[in-house]
């Protein structure tokens, strides 16, 4: 289930950004992910740096800082494989909307797996909320 948690260095991002949610693990130095004890835990309570899910993560940036996100599948019009071939994400607020280039072969927008492109987008949205 390790894949359903955000990893070590976003989620000590995200608490240096003030997350502070409870959540059910948290990481014992930075890269082992552990069951918290008592089932839940939050950073103001502990040394430990807390692990949300993916979902977490993103509803709180929706909440705190009004980013909102889609993973969307994409077809690559040029490939001759069935359905899609590849995952890119959009991220928004209500003054900006950024979206993947449309009919675009390859590069920073496009992932093999739903998960790659989740990651990316959280990234993305950590480095935006840290440089506003």
């Amino acid at each position: 289930m390790k894949h359903l948690f955000v990893p070590y260095q976003q989620s000590l991002e995200l608490r240096e950004l003030g997350f502070d949610e409870i959540c059910l693990t948290h990481y014992w130095g930075n890269d082992i992910l552990n069951e918290a004890y008592g089932g839940w835990m939050k950073n103001s309570i502990t040394k430990y740096v807390m692990s949300p899910t993916f979902s977490q993560a993103f509803k709180w940036l929706r909440e705190n800082y009004h980013w909102q996100h889609s993973i969307e599948p994409t077809a690559d019009q040029h490939s001759h494989k069935l359905g899609y071939n590849y995952w890119g994400w959009n991220y928004k607020t209500s003054e900006e909307h950024h979206t993947m280039p449309k009919n675009r072969p390859s590069g920073d927008w496009e992932y093999e797996t739903y998960e790659e492109a989740e990651l990316a987008c959280l990234v993305k949205l950590i480095e935006i909320v840290k440089t506003k």
